[in-house]
């Protein structure tokens, strides 16, 4: 391959296989609307393979993996210094876990409401009020508790057999 080099531009001799001419020709023709040589009637495709050329080494720079070994150093340096800010703040938390006194804090009015789980006196529901409490349909307890059939999931006929039971036409929670 032959150059010569002038301030600004190297002119070089490449030689291209015919089928990626025609392919730069048709790209110079459609994408970079080239000139037509006055002589030749071709159209001008320098421009054309600079900017490919271009295009090419773009893609390169994003693509490939960072080899500039200043570069890894730095990336090395920066994780090893999080690294020792991490297990700095991990023995930090693990002082404070094993030192903190255990508070359990509970407001007031929290303590003051019953809720439906936790009745202070035996309070009959309805299979309605039952079904509301276990998120499922209020057939599914009716039907357990008129005809004695179980329900298929075992959530729910572990909830109705071991943590209620039937108490005329309504529901109330064993006691334990």
């Amino acid at each position: 391959m032959t150059s010569r080099r002038t301030e600004n531009i190297t002119r070089v001799d490449v030689r291209i296989p015919n089928e990626l001419y025609d392919e730069i020709m048709a790209i110079a023709l459609s994408h970079f609307n080239a000139k037509i040589h006055h002589r030749s009637n071709k159209p001008e495709v320098t421009p054309t393979i600079l900017e490919l050329i271009k295009i090419g080494i773009a893609h390169l720079d994003t693509t490939l993996p960072i080899t500039n070994e200043a570069v890894d150093s730095n990336l090395q340096k920066q994780i090893e210094q999080l690294d020792s800010r991490l297990t700095e703040v991990e023995n930090k938390l693990s002082e404070t876990n094993v030192t903190a006194p255990i508070r359990k804090q509970t407001s007031p009015k929290v303590r003051e409401q019953p809720t439906e789980y936790e009745p202070h006196e035996e309070k009959v529901l309805s299979d309605m009020e039952l079904s509301n409490i276990l998120n499922v349909s209020n057939l599914l307890i009716r039907d357990y508790r008129v005809k004695g059939k179980k329900p298929r999931g075992q959530a729910l006929a572990l909830a109705l057999t071991e943590e209620w039971e039937i108490k005329g036409d309504g529901w109330v929670r064993k006691h334990k």
